[in-house]
């Protein structure tokens, strides 16, 4: 792909995340440390990204509307395949964890061959249910 499309393809792509952004603001899991006195891990807080703050979008992975819930025995699941859609300089790993409309999220995959913007897999956490 020569610069000029690669230009235009990363206008399309802000274009088409400010038609319905939200800020996405990115918490990094930490690498469990060793303690010292017991032998065992200890969890690390997930870290937040300063300074970025940047705009996103996520949008629904399946061409037809769903009602994105299953019915189980133990009531409805949430079955829902969303992914983030981001600009081409965001930072994104694996693992890392984000809030939207409330509920916890965290990536699961990033779609490498893509330069003109960042395409991620996440998978919903739920609410947040600590004190």
């Amino acid at each position: 792909m020569d610069k000029t499309e690669l230009i235009m393809r990363r206008k399309n792509v802000r274009a088409f995340i400010e038609a319905d952004p939200f800020t996405l603001e990115v918490m990094r899991p930490q690498a469990p440390v060793k303690n010292p006195d017991t032998g065992g891990y200890i969890e690390q807080p997930d870290v937040p990204l300063f300074p970025q703050k940047k705009v996103a979008r996520i949008v629904q992975n399946v061409r037809r509307y769903t009602d994105g819930l299953v019915n189980a025995e133990a009531g409805d699941i949430p079955n829902s395949e969303y992914r983030l859609v981001g600009v081409h300089t965001l930072d994104l790993e694996v693992n890392d964890k984000f809030v939207w409309l409330d509920e916890n999220y965290r990536v699961t995959g990033i779609h490498k061959a893509r330069t003109e913007s960042v395409f991620a897999a996440i998978d919903l956490l739920g609410e947040e249910n600590r004190g």
